[in-house]
């Protein structure tokens, strides 16, 4: 396994992560992760997670884009703790169904396990009556950068969005529940799923927050990855770009 790196130093590992690939193991599946990855590349045992050395977050399987690894105690405590306190700033780009109405909004909905599937996560409203268990808050900005209508008259939104919490499939559930699902993503109710897109479409373009410094103290770092081959095909595609 082989992955882009965005950025390295003794402390921190940046990758661009590809489709297809889980970032650790679970208890379903006995496929090679990132984290598998990171062990056989970098002497990372003993930080982290026993299993999932250096992983301080994850993107889901399809999801694409900017991925920070830790490669020391020190640098997994500190964006641990940047993660937990909501001060990083993740920015994704993703293409949803229908056209947004408003060219900026919040999603302020609370998340929660789905009842109909274990995989899943819901919005909890008055609507749903698909949760289950604690109710989470979650809240995510965004911003609609293109629209479109499709040869076949389909409408559709490419979408900035800037979840300000971190549940775990924030952003999918989130567009689901505001009935404009991210396309390709078949478990959120995607109607035109493969038909269009040969993923989820949902890339994580961009993450800011302070790294350990070289030297002493620490620094505020941008990465960014830049938007995949296959998702610049679905919005030209789509006439969204």
């Amino acid at each position: 396994m082989k992955f882009p790196i965005l950025y390295e130093d003794n402390h921190t590992l940046v990758i661009n992560k590809p489709a297809g690939v889980m970032v650790h193991p679970d208890e379903r599946s006995s496929e090679e992760t990132i984290a598998d990855w990171l062990r056989e590349t970098h002497k990372v045992e003993g930080v982290g997670e026993e299993g999932r050395e250096g992983v301080v977050h994850r993107l889901d399987r399809n999801t694409t884009g900017v991925l920070i690894l830790a490669k020391d105690q020190i640098a997994y405590t500190t964006f641990k703790k940047q993660f937990k306190d909501h001060t990083t700033r993740k920015v994704y780009r993703l293409i949803v169904e229908g056209n947004i109405k408003h060219d900026t909004g919040m999603i302020s909905l609370p998340i929660a396990r789905a009842k109909s599937d274990f995989r899943k996560r819901t919005v909890v409203d008055m609507f749903s009556g698909d949760a289950r268990g604690e109710e989470r808050e979650a809240m995510t900005r965004y911003k609609v950068l293109a629209r479109s209508t499709a040869p076949d008259g389909k409408q559709y939104s490419y979408v900035e969005a800037f979840p300000l919490t971190g549940r775990t499939h924030q952003l999918r559930a989130h567009f689901r529940g505001i009935r404009h699902p991210i396309i390709g993503d078949d478990l959120y109710g995607s109607k035109d799923g493969k038909n269009v897109a040969p993923r989820s479409m949902l890339h994580a373009y961009s993450l800011m927050l302070k790294i350990p410094g070289e030297k002493e103290g620490y620094i505020e770092k941008t990465f960014v990855a830049e938007v995949p081959q296959d998702m610049k095909e679905t919005l030209e595609k789509l006439l969204l770009i």
